[in-house]
């Protein structure tokens, strides 16, 4: 069994031992998206069938356990996160023109990009209601905050996009926005329910924060060396897009000054039938230069740090299964 096989058992044996609750967020997701009109219905029976690994529930849930069971209001806390997920899934595709997402079409290629903009918009905006409904004000703040932040974050993205001299401070800060952000404030959100653990909240918003800049390196790193079947989408976007990620501004910054000259011409192309083109040799070069390898290195250190974070738990369970998150995180690069 290879190492990311195992990791995907250990996944599945973690989101095992917190199956009912799952299954209960599962239902409470459903219950969330039965949209008033044929067309809500419609795309969101559409996006419940993309199979999605439910790992920021995951997470909120096993910081909210307290022994086997979890409150309610975990559950639907729960759900109203991934609610917010699943809509930065939809408005990406939405910006970035894509047709495809977990192996399906995507809903900006399926039911156009105006229903993709406003079905993003009405996802997170069920999210928020939910919570108030449910009378959840904290898990209301953190996650409008989080929406902020991600909004924030496309910002940036604009603003740097073609930018081969975007530094990797910038980079960081765009990656904790989009993504760390959200897994961050699950894992507050999850531990503000675990009377158990009530002075360790800093210590899993830090954990969350880590695992979340893991994950988002990662996916970058997939752009590289993914496998399309399995990703569910193509590798080169981020390239041809104008996203320039870790691995890029790593090599980009060790280049000598040849190949500087030449994959700067390369990047000043806009047309993204040609960055396509030329996306071999741009990732030969990335390869070549260790960007990858520099990539793969700074995740696996924020993976460290993730799980220092958890001293407070001190041992038991409950921290190793947190710890196996991470690890599956790190290693479905190999």
């Amino acid at each position: 069994m290879s190492m990311l096989e195992s990791e995907r058992v250990k996944l599945a044996t973690l989101q095992k031992k917190i199956a009912p609750a799952l299954a209960e967020v599962d239902e409470e997701f459903r219950r969330i998206t039965d949209g008033d009109s044929p067309l809500t219905r419609e795309i969101c029976d559409h996006i419940r069938q993309g199979r999605s690994k439910r790992f920021r529930p995951t997470l909120l849930l096993l910081a909210a356990q307290d022994g086997d069971t979890f409150p309610p209001a975990a559950i639907t806390a729960a759900a109203s996160v991934e609610l917010v997920h699943t809509a930065t899934l939809v408005h990406d595709d939405f910006i970035d023109e894509a047709v495809t997402r977990r192996g399906l079409p995507s809903v900006n290629d399926k039911f156009g990009p105006s229903a993709a903009l406003i079905m993003g918009d009405y996802l997170y905006s069920k999210a928020l209601h939910n919570l108030c409904t449910a009378g959840l004000g904290d898990a209301v703040e953190l996650l409008a905050r989080t929406t902020v932040h991600m909004s924030e974050a496309e910002m940036l993205q604009l603003e740097y996009r073609w930018d081969m001299d975007i530094s990797e401070e910038c980079y960081r800060q765009i990656i904790y926005q989009k993504t760390a952000s959200l897994i961050e404030n699950s894992c507050r959100i999850g531990v503000s329910f675990n009377p158990r653990l009530a002075g360790a909240v800093e210590a899993f918003g830090e954990f969350g924060k880590h695992v979340g800049l893991v994950f988002q390196i990662t996916d970058d790193i997939f752009d590289y060396l993914g496998d399309e079947r399995r990703l569910g989408k193509p590798t080169g976007q981020d390239w041809e897009e104008g996203r320039i990620t870790l691995p890029l501004i790593a090599a980009w910054q060790r280049a000598s000054g040849a190949d500087r000259e030449r994959i700067g011409r390369l990047a000043e192309q806009r047309d993204t039938t040609a960055r396509a083109e030329c996306w071999p040799e741009v990732k030969q070069f990335v390869l070549d230069a260790g960007g990858v390898d520099y990539a793969f290195h700074m995740a696996r250190d924020f993976g460290e740090q993730a799980k220092d974070a958890l001293g407070p738990l001190a041992s038991g369970p409950q921290k190793d299964l947190l710890a196996v998150a991470v690890e599956y995180v790190i290693n479905r690069l190999n």
